[in-house]
């Protein structure tokens, strides 16, 4: 008998060396962190499905024949569309007939690229099947959740979702999959947040058509990226860090060439270097969001306070090796 409701749990993520030229098939290392996005489903009598998320007043009821939206505001709508759409197909996939409430809620700051929506959309799809199917099929859930995604971001990577369901630390390559990495040791990483939100699918486009236009140029680029994963994959299993924050400033070099940089990013990430971390870049999507550093233990409240004092809001982090988390009330 399952117990009801049921609640899961996905991390954050961010990207340690790789984005933007990931969606390109290059290489890119994910981490997972102790930030994370809980969603809890529950059995109601009636024939609808409801989506909310209570901690922005959001609210959308859909019919269970044909899914398609009976009340809910225009912005909750359109926010929560892509878990309408992951509802619809889980329950469409496994003939699923009861009415449910769906909720779901996040400590992930949204648009700044930590995978928020990636977070959310796998613990939701966690909790659905584990509702539908009595089963917690992580191959299944990231399929849900990559679909979805779709829906949230235009030409996704499929690195967000890969990394909530599996967590720890991951090597992705979009034709391949995912190889996960046995850290030698774990880290500290203090993340810069702009509050800047922006579109990750805006930012892909763009990078996209300045390639486009500079095929020759970027070319090289790309391949150096690549090469840099892998040194970046040996230096993590082999616990050298400050290696590893060496090829992240490189990281942060190319994202700043393809475009994806900002003053107050780079007001950021140079503010973490000269307060002692090993390394520190862009994390994500670019254009605003966040940048990441990597720190000795020592150096971590140092490098907060000059991530602050340069304009950004520090949130310490730890690795997490827990992916999605599903359990029973």
């Amino acid at each position: 008998m399952i117990g009801l409701p049921i609640v899961a749990s996905a991390p954050a993520k961010v990207i340690i060396v790789g984005e933007h030229f990931v969606v390109e098939g290059e290489p890119a290392i994910a981490a997972a962190i102790n930030l994370r996005a809980k969603a809890s489903v529950d059995l109601i009598d009636e024939d609808a499905v409801v989506i909310e998320a209570p901690s922005l007043n959001y609210s959308v009821k859909c019919s269970l024949n044909d899914f398609s939206v009976v009340s809910g505001s225009d912005e909750a709508v359109e926010f929560l569309e892509p878990i309408r759409v992951l509802a619809r197909e889980a329950t469409s996939l496994v003939g699923f007939k009861r009415g449910f409430k769906l909720s779901v809620d996040s400590k992930i700051p949204v648009g700044v690229g930590l995978g928020s929506s990636a977070s959310v959309l796998v613990a939701s799809a966690a909790a659905l099947l584990r509702l539908m199917t009595g089963k917690v099929d992580r191959s299944l859930i990231l399929s849900f959740a990559s679909k979805a995604e779709e829906v949230a971001h235009a030409r996704p990577s499929g690195i967000d979702p890969t990394i909530a369901t599996y967590g720890g630390v991951i090597v992705y390559r979009k034709s391949e999959g995912f190889l996960r990495l046995q850290p030698a040791k774990s880290f500290s990483i203090v993340i810069g947040d702009t509050g800047m939100s922006r579109s990750t699918g805006e930012m892909v486009n763009k990078v996209r058509a300045l390639r486009e236009r500079f095929l020759d140029i970027f070319a090289p680029l790309y391949h150096a990226a690549g090469h840099l994963v892998i040194e970046a994959a040996r230096a993590i299993e082999s616990g050298d860090l400050p290696k590893l924050g060496v090829l992240m400033n490189i990281n942060h070099g190319l994202l700043s060439a393809i475009g994806v940089s900002n003053l107050l990013l780079e007001k950021l990430v140079y503010a973490a270097r000269s307060a002692g971390a090993y390394g520190s870049k862009i994390t994500g999507a670019g254009g605003g969001g966040s940048i990441i550093a990597l720190c000795p233990e020592d150096k971590v409240e140092s490098v907060a306070l000059a991530i602050e004092r340069a304009g950004g809001k520090p949130i310490r982090a730890k690795l997490s090796m827990r992916g999605v988390i599903v359990s029973e009330k």
